[in-house]
């Protein structure tokens, strides 16, 4: 069969038959003449674009494909809340008010560090998992981001989070403060003078 451009078809007014035309062009009905038949776009013209992008466009007629697209189509790292906390179904005993803890900057001996979170915490020593839990209220600046970044297949016990801690801090020296340090210490308003005075 020849090919035939659309440049060469020319209207064949005499073979319409009644409710075919297109745009005020009666198409033929007879097989002297080669055949028109108009065939409706969509919105988008799809010519040029290769199989793979048309099902991808095709995907996005569904509400929930174009959800997943909006967002990324990526689950979320943290889709799971548990995934958050280091120790997970943490309790609280109740009416229980967190101390004040000293803020470790991880700059001073991690030990001492220690010691005093453990005396602020000794009606709590037994929970294990509530020690676990607060060390976090007790750390500012790098030792709290190290603290969000331990992994919680690796801390089960109040212990491994004490030596994890010792060994990420031990290289500080426990040093007394030189006299220029001194000088610039200041009391804060809400500690005693006692308080002032030991540290």
């Amino acid at each position: 069969m020849p090919h035939h451009n659309l440049a060469d078809f020319k209207p064949c007014l005499g073979y319409a038959t009644k409710g075919q035309a297109v745009g005020g062009i009666p198409l033929q009905n007879t097989l002297e003449c080669p055949q028109y038949h108009p065939q409706s776009h969509p919105l988008h013209s799809t010519m040029g674009k290769n199989p793979h992008a048309m099902a991808e466009m095709g995907k996005l007629d569904h509400p929930e494909e174009r959800l997943k697209a909006i967002e990324g189509g990526e689950d979320y790292a943290f889709a799971n809340l548990e995934d958050l906390f280091l120790v997970p179904n943490i309790i609280t005993p109740p009416k229980f008010n967190v101390p004040d803890f000293d803020k470790y900057k991880g700059t001073t001996c991690p030990k001492n560090h220690l010691k005093m979170y453990c005396r602020k915490m000794g009606a709590y020593t037994k929970d294990e998992e509530l020690l676990i839990h607060l060390f976090q209220e007790s750390l500012t600046r790098v030792a709290a981001t190290w603290y969000t970044n331990l992994e919680p297949s690796r801390v089960h016990y109040w212990k491994d989070l004490m030596v994890a801690f010792v060994r990420q801090y031990q290289c500080n020296p426990d040093m007394a403060p030189d006299r220029m340090q001194l000088q610039n210490m200041c009391k804060k308003g809400h500690k005693s003078f006692k308080e002032y005075t030991q540290r």
